[in-house]
């Protein structure tokens, strides 16, 4: 977005310049109020401020490179029209950049949120489709959010299939750190020894209520 505001200001700034450049040619076709300007052109006096010209040059250039524009102010010279047509087609190749890139973390953000409604979706449609009774379809539905809210719906044995055995067994170390650490029974044990029993630990959800 501070990309996109400041080609903006850049091109506010062009198209500044190009009125004041064709200002002393044309000044009563197009200006409702008279500028009076020295002799040599570097001094402009009435009319509105520096700060209004500004604004309304950021307002025409903001509006085209975003939309089609209002109409409000427009392009009334040859010079003024080309800049406005390279403006409107490098406007609609960053607002397709800029505003795609916002709609793609967007996604991401809420893509866990996605993935739980799917899969709860999925769910309930097994539970509706098998005939489930309600006891049991309440217990399938708490534990799905009990696995879930501890899982994230990340299968860990899928995502470790995808590393050789050295990368497992130390990941497999690491998530079993706190049991490793705090059990008595696994204090005199060497490193290799709780490599291989990290290794042959499974976790299982069990929901709220069952005996285990």
């Amino acid at each position: 977005m501070a990309t996109f505001a400041l080609i903006a200001h850049w091109l506010a700034c062009i198209w500044y310049a190009i009125g004041s450049t064709e200002l002393p040619h044309k000044v009563a076709r197009h200006l409702n109020e008279p500028y009076l300007r020295t002799k040599n052109g570097s001094i402009t006096a009435g009319g509105p401020s520096l700060k209004s010209r500004y604004v309304t040059s950021l307002y025409f250039t903001l509006s085209t490179i975003t939309s089609i524009g209002f109409g409000n102010v427009s392009a009334t010279t040859d010079s003024e029209k080309i800049f406005t047509i390279i403006m409107m087609i490098l406007g609609s190749l960053m607002y397709a950049s800029v505003f795609g890139n916002v709609s793609a973390i967007i996604q991401r953000l809420y893509s866990g949120t996605a993935r739980y409604h799917t899969e709860m979706s999925r769910l309930r449609e097994f539970i509706r489709f098998q005939q489930i009774p309600n006891p049991l379809r309440q217990r399938l539905e708490e534990y799905f959010q009990h696995a879930w809210s501890y899982t994230n719906g990340i299968d860990m044995n899928t995502v470790l299939k995808g590393f050789p055995d050295c990368l497992q067994s130390d990941i497999c170390l690491h998530l079993n750190r706190n049991l490793l650490n705090n059990c008595a029974a696994f204090s005199k044990c060497s490193p290799g020894c709780l490599r291989a029993l990290s290794m042959r630990f499974r976790t299982t959800h069990a929901p709220p209520g069952d005996t285990l």
